[in-house]
């Protein structure tokens, strides 16, 4: 497993690479009709790869919770598990957006992007929704209406409220609940497998990404230009 991994960062690398040297070659060469076509074609590779991670992120969080949890017996280890992750989720949390905070006003990335070459739908969606963002609103929206709609929508929040609920209950309910925990276990493993046929795509991903940004190709005539 260890020497599959190495292999997968070392043709995730080789991958950046290869589409780095594409989209250099391709944005100082062509003109602008044909940049932007072969921005949009060869985005496809990556937006494949995304919607497959979205295909199996709800199914993964539910199972391997619900598990984690039930397995952990009595409610007072429960209890006390999910306080030392909450815990260790609010301060990764805080580092996370710290961090990402000082690195975005440090180099500014995006600065030099030609927006006239990038698809901004996604980017004026997240403005308009963090626009009406408010602690009652995140606490609401954290609550589930439906199980099945937040695993249909794939909001993580909210499954992972849900899988804490039923993981607790499964814990609580003891051996009657084992059935149930057995097969969410097996769903989890093979879950974990799929994990693993998806990443093989992530190369490509990769290399997608990475030959379609058009900075990417002034990055490279600065360098070529030194």
């Amino acid at each position: 497993m260890k020497k599959k991994g190495s292999r997968l960062t070392l043709y995730i690398i080789i991958s950046m690479i290869l589409g780095i040297a594409v989209g250099y070659i391709i944005h100082t060469n062509s003109s602008p009709e044909f940049i932007a076509a072969f921005s949009k074609n060869i985005k496809l590779l990556s937006n494949i790869f995304i919607r497959l991670v979205q295909m199996i992120i709800a199914p993964l969080v539910f199972t391997t919770l619900v598990v984690g949890i039930a397995k952990l017996g009595s409610l007072k280890t429960v209890g006390r598990v999910g306080g030392k992750a909450i815990l260790w989720f609010i301060t990764a949390s805080l580092v996370s957006l710290l961090l990402g905070m000082l690195l975005v006003n440090i180099f500014e990335p995006g600065k030099t992007i030609d927006l006239s070459l990038s698809d901004t739908a996604g980017l004026k969606d997240i403005m308009g929704k963090t626009e009406g963002f408010s602690i009652e609103n995140f606490v609401t929206h954290i609550i589930p209406r439906s199980a099945i709609e937040a695993m249909a929508t794939n909001e993580i929040l909210q499954i992972v409220v849900f899988s804490i609920f039923f993981g607790v209950a499964a814990a609580a309910i003891g051996d009657y609940a084992k059935p149930v925990i057995h097969a969410l276990e097996v769903t989890s493993h093979i879950i974990l497998k799929m994990v693993n046929y998806v990443m093989n795509f992530a190369p490509f991903s990769v290399s997608s990404a990475s030959a379609t940004k058009r900075p990417i190709g002034f990055l490279m005539n600065k360098l070529m230009s030194c």
